[in-house]
């Protein structure tokens, strides 16, 4: 930074000349990049290493959060909720609203959903004005035990209700279809999960909002969740898609369709410092532009 003082009859004037270095504007995009963005950090050398290196599913700010959003919705202040961040507008996601329609019509217009990792009831408060028509529906959440006492205490009623344990849920509501929506990747060992759930024999398994990639060997990072959600980070697998459709077939069960929900996963380079490469502005070629769908599966149990 220069500065330069000059006087002249009746003024007299402080004029601060500075020029950013491109590292330094490197910096502040990435800083404002990451204040408004989630993103991920890694990968790393294995699970262990990227819970060390983050705080958690546990923060109390993600149930507060959760708690927020879900009584918005249910109020009538919001259309519905995703993550914790609230919706005016309702939306659904079609792929699964039209499974889960399907399942209903192979059981005689009645919906009997476990849903494994669903918050509050998430994908049930954003699809249920869809299942008004039905005979019957019941929709058990399996949760953490915070989410779960919270969940009893607000919103339990006829149709929506909540577990912290798979088997008693399983056997509680005797399900149709078993929903994991954006869960596998957080969970620690996926693929002993998913063989230990598909070997249970419920008839039809939903999996969406999958972050996997074909042809790409699994590896954890770390997810960063802005602020201006609430401040969290938390291990997270980005999965091989080619292992899971692997484990399907292995447990007795044909994808009846492989589809792409909406949004992008991964590491990814800010606009503007894209703009900054393309100028051949000196800037650092890391991390690469590295974004993937999400990856959604409808499972169904073969007859033997």
């Amino acid at each position: 930074m220069r500065r330069l003082i000059f006087s002249l009859p009746g003024v007299h004037c402080l004029l601060e000349v500075t020029r950013e270095s491109p590292k330094a504007r490197e910096l502040g995009i990435w800083e404002e990049f990451r204040h408004l963005n989630i993103f991920f950090d890694g990968p790393y050398a294995d699970w262990r290493s990227a819970m060390s290196a983050s705080g958690g599913y546990d923060a109390p700010a993600i149930l507060a959060k959760v708690l927020e959003a879900t009584r918005a919705v249910v109020q009538g202040r919001a259309a519905y909720e995703r993550d914790t961040v609230i919706f005016k507008e309702r939306s659904y996601s079609h792929p699964l609203l039209a499974w889960l329609m399907y399942v209903a019509s192979r059981s005689d217009c009645r919906l009997r959903v476990v849903d494994f990792g669903g918050a509050l009831g998430s994908s049930y408060f954003q699809h249920r004005t869809a299942f008004a028509h039905l005979k019957e529906l019941k929709w058990c959440v399996v949760e953490q035990p915070h989410f779960v006492k919270a969940g009893r205490t607000e919103f339990e009623d006829e149709s929506l209700s909540f577990c912290d344990n798979l088997d008693e849920a399983i056997d509680r509501v005797q399900p149709d279809v078993v929903l994991l929506s954006g869960v596998l990747q957080y969970l620690e060992n996926p693929r002993q999960f998913l063989e230990a759930l598909l070997s249970k024999g419920v008839k039809f398994i939903l999996i969406d909002r999958t972050m996997a990639q074909f042809d790409v060997a699994e590896a954890p990072f770390v997810q960063h969740v802005p602020g201006w959600i609430y401040s969290a980070s938390y291990p997270v697998w980005f999965l091989n898609a080619d292992e899971l459709q692997d484990n399907f077939q292995k447990q007795g069960y044909r994808v009846l369709d492989r589809f792409q929900p909406a949004g992008t996963f991964g590491v990814v380079t800010p606009p503007p410092l894209q703009e900054l490469k393309r100028w051949n502005v000196d800037a650092s070629s890391k991390p690469q532009q590295c974004e993937w769908p999400y990856v959604g599966w409808f499972l169904e149990k073969q007859e033997i």
